[in-house]
């Protein structure tokens, strides 16, 4: 998703029509993918945004806050801890 990550810092990038989500890392080789631009830029072009692999109940809960869509982990019983504690479990 090099071109969303382009777009999300402003400059011109070219993404899929055909997409629907933006699965990806939250950091790559010491690069941030994940940050609140790149969430709204996403969401701007209609796409969802799933991040993996995120173990951590500290990292869900800031990715969440930023407006990801999904997130893809190893403990799921810690995902659906934190998301008991925010309400959003069905």
């Amino acid at each position: 998703m090099l071109n969303l990550r382009l777009r999300s810092w402003g400059l011109p990038a070219t993404v899929r029509r055909s997409a629907v989500a933006a699965q990806v890392p939250e950091r790559q080789s010491g690069i941030q993918v994940v940050d609140h631009r790149f969430v709204r830029a996403a969401h701007a072009h209609g796409l969802r945004v799933h991040v993996w692999t995120v173990n951590e109940a500290e990292r869900m809960h800031r990715l969440l806050d930023l407006g990801v869509d999904g997130i893809m982990t190893d403990h799921i019983g810690t995902l659906r801890t934190v998301m008991e504690d925010r309400g959003i479990w069905v």
